[in-house]
């Protein structure tokens, strides 16, 4: 066998059943599962976010903040991943019981251009952190070096991401809390005059701080069943985000919000740099890669719903070039709006995912209808999204007022559900009964 055909057959042998249930004998233990979320969520992603916080909230509402939005991000995604482990199947597989062969193509659109768009989005990130680091460097070929970089584990598959996450998340979190402590010893100021910084720019609602939060990690709340398939129960699932993840993700936001304030900035390359140094630098580069490549494996898992024929690797590589040139072109400014926009097409697709596998059942309807009666496009589904996704980024983005307290996901995650159910319940509770009685 010549060598490209030993490699060609290595990196297929990483195809992970893009379209099929993952087997039982393959599935990981819980541990496992929750080394890759934390691997994933202990990330360039979770810094931007606690110092998007400190920027716009008081120190206090700003850790309050993240717990709350951290909470409902892991709620989400146990219930949406849950799916993933009952199935075995990956979530544009699980979309299409609800949104039909057609629809789901649509979700596997939204959901690559999102996981494309933030694997440009953090590849500019480490390598305007790298430009800090040595004060010079072309940086938009240091955003596509790092693109083309980063995308070899994706391109291996879940073996490579679980690989790589498990030394990553020791030394990034190790090193994140260094990087506060260094912080505060290195500075003249006490903690509670430095806290009495905040906000260090225009201030935003605790509701938009929830928005951020959760925004930042949408899009791999809507894809966890690509991760939680290979997890073999619901208490698995617990364990992993509830007792691993929650205890030990939640402290690199909050470590970069103390750094951001003694630092007095909000510049995420400055801040890990400047206090870190090299310990920084690779933080940056570890952080960046482990969330990256699941981004990308999901992006080239949605691409596979749509061409089942394509080989997921040969995907994974393309979709990582291209991702890698777009990063020369963007502006890390856009980090906020981008987290708004991720929230407002992603939440809604769990609110009728969700709606569809919990709840239907309990009204008297199969879960699936969509799959099972051979509906291309369900039209229940697709209506309901497009609601949700209008109604979540008018009040993210402010057009619509939110006098409920209540975070704006929370909100189009229940509007999105209701519609949907009401919808189902209409257009299909006369076939079930007729079903019951021919029975």
């Amino acid at each position: 066998m010549k060598f490209l055909d030993k490699v060609e057959a290595f990196l297929e042998s990483g195809e992970d059943y893009p379209t099929e249930p993952v087997p039982k004998e393959v599935r990981r233990p819980w541990w496992s599962i929750g080394m890759v979320w934390v691997g994933l969520y202990i990330c360039i992603v979770s810094i931007l976010e606690g110092l998007a916080l400190i920027s716009g909230l008081p120190l206090k509402e700003a850790i309050i903040a993240e717990v709350v939005g951290f909470l409902i991000f892991l709620t989400l995604m146990f219930f949406q991943g849950s799916i993933g482990t009952e199935t075995g199947l990956s979530t544009y597989m699980v979309v299409r019981d609800s949104f039909g062969s057609w629809g789901s193509h649509i979700i596997s659109i939204i959901s690559f251009i999102g996981c494309f768009g933030w694997y440009a989005f953090q590849s500019r990130t480490m390598a305007e952190s790298l430009s800090t680091m040595f004060g010079f460097g072309n940086v938009p070929v240091v955003s596509v070096v790092s693109g083309l970089i980063m995308m070899l584990t994706a391109i291996i598959g879940f073996r490579a991401i679980d690989f790589i996450s498990k030394p990553t998340i020791v030394y990034t979190f190790i090193v994140m809390i260094y990087i506060a402590i260094k912080s505060s010893i290195g500075s003249t100021q006490s903690f509670s005059e430095v806290a009495k910084l905040a906000p260090l720019g225009e201030p935003m609602t605790f509701s938009a701080a929830i928005a951020v939060i959760v925004g930042g990690m949408a899009i791999g709340a809507m894809q966890s069943p690509d991760v939680m398939r290979f997890s073999r129960s619901r208490k698995d699932n617990v364990k992993a985000l509830y007792f691993m993840v929650l205890p030990v993700a939640i402290v690199q936001p909050i470590a970069s919000m103390i750094a951001g304030l003694y630092m007095n900035s909000t510049e995420i390359g400055y801040v890990l740099i400047t206090a870190g140094g090299v310990l920084g630098l690779i933080l940056v580069i570890l952080g960046t890669w482990t969330s990256n490549d699941n981004g990308l494996y999901s992006a080239s898992l949605a691409v596979t719903e749509i061409f089942p024929k394509w080989k997921r690797w040969k995907v994974t590589v393309i979709t990582g070039v291209l991702a890698s040139l777009l990063a020369a072109m963007i502006d890390l400014g856009m980090y906020e709006n981008l987290m708004y926009l991720f929230s407002s097409i992603a939440v809604p697709v769990l609110g009728v995912t969700l709606a569809d596998f919990y709840i239907l059942p309990k009204i008297g309807l199969k879960r699936g209808l969509a799959k099972e009666k051979g509906i291309k496009l369900n039209s229940s589904a697709v209506v309901s999204w497009i609601i949700g996704a209008f109604l979540e980024s008018t009040m993210d983005f402010g057009i619509i007022p939110n006098h409920l307290g209540i975070p704006t996901v929370i909100i189009s995650t229940i509007v999105t559900a209701l519609i949907y159910i009401v919808s189902m319940k209409v257009r299909f509770s006369n076939d079930e009964a007729t079903a019951k009685c021919n029975n």
